[in-house]
């Protein structure tokens, strides 16, 4: 399967924390999302929203199912895992699954969107990886 991610987890020293192995990428867009800052968190959340919105991110491709329980594990039934349709970089659309807050719990989520520059540039990545530091349990 393939997995596409839109925070923590498009970065490679977070994703091999968390899966213990790499995979083949490709960047990707996920129309019909928006992608906000979750509430008291420094990571974000996507929800679907309106056609014209839309969340950059980075696809896994051919994922293990091994990998896929310990991606579930780190997410901790904190999203849903859904099956979403992602415009690859390299022009072929995906169906991937992606971690996806539902409407139901919108109000984890803030209304400041997040922004993967500002999450690196303020040394939240840093911070984030430091924080996590039992991944390699999971």
């Amino acid at each position: 399967m393939h997995v596409f991610t839109y925070g923590t987890l498009m970065y490679p020293e977070v994703w091999r924390a968390v899966v213990g192995r790499e995979f083949a990428t490709v960047g990707g867009r996920a129309a019909g999302f928006a992608i906000y800052r979750v509430r008291d968190a420094v990571f974000p959340g996507i929800i679907a929203a309106t056609p014209r919105d839309a969340v950059r991110g980075v696809v896994y491709l051919d994922v293990d199912e091994a990998s896929v329980d310990r991606l579930d594990r780190f997410e901790d039934g904190f999203y849903e895992r859904q099956q979403i349709v992602v415009a690859g970089e390299d022009g072929r659309e995906l169906v991937a699954d992606s971690y996806v807050v539902p409407h139901a719990r919108r109000e984890v989520l803030t209304e400041e969107p997040w922004l993967a520059e500002e999450f690196v540039a303020r040394g939240d990545l840093a911070r984030f990886i430091a924080s996590f530091a039992g991944f390699g349990r999971l």
